[in-house]
């Protein structure tokens, strides 16, 4: 098993590729028993209810998200079996570059993010990623003359891959209609004119 050490430390380490890592994992059949061993006690992780490696199998290696959550469990599995290891900081530079370009009135999901949102060319500096991500998102999230001021977790309405405009918001008060007070959001699908809403409560 020493070469499929080598495997899983040279996917938390970034010297080898989320793409190739991906290969290994379902055609390398001593790495799926090596992640299938059931001698480790994953009792209070994420980890309790499956195996590593169907954990793993599961993840979208397409996704910022997926490569960073299976570079964590990867590493976890490193850990748990006495394996010191070093993470590379790419998935999570990926990751934190997503996080902190995102406006905080969008909620946009990862898979929309990485289709639409972030730059395909990837020799771009990181201030030019920033501005690029930056304007993606201004010219995908439009409003009329403020974004939503959401009183829960956001939820600007997306159909068929495509934000809706937002119009503006409507506060609930002292209304017959509804016991508890809050806000109305009323989006619009610039092609088919329809206004569509959310309502969220305090």
């Amino acid at each position: 098993m020493e070469n499929e050490i080598q495997i899983l430390r040279d996917f938390v380490g970034g010297k080898i590729s989320e793409k190739d890592f991906e290969q290994q994992l379902y055609t390398n059949k001593d790495l799926e028993k090596l992640l299938s061993d059931p001698k480790p006690n994953w009792r209070g992780t994420y980890l309790q209810d499956t195996t590593p490696f169907l954990y793993l199998a599961e993840q979208n290696y397409k996704s910022v998200s997926g490569k960073l959550n299976a570079q964590g469990t990867v590493s976890l599995f490193l850990t748990k079996t006495g394996i010191e290891v070093t993470p590379s900081a790419k998935y999570s530079d990926e990751y934190d570059l997503l996080l902190c370009t995102s406006p905080k009135y969008i909620n946009a999901g990862t898979e929309f993010i990485e289709k639409h949102i972030l730059p395909k060319d990837k020799t771009l500096l990181k201030t030019e990623q920033k501005q690029y991500i930056k304007q993606r998102y201004a010219e995908l999230f439009k409003y009329q003359t403020k974004p939503p001021k959401w009183i829960q977790n956001p939820d600007w309405l997306i159909k068929n891959d495509k934000p809706l405009f937002f119009s503006g918001q409507i506060e609930i008060k002292n209304s017959d209609l509804f016991h508890d007070a809050g806000w109305v959001y009323l989006f619009v699908d610039q092609e088919t004119k329809t206004i569509e809403s959310i309502k969220q409560f305090y």
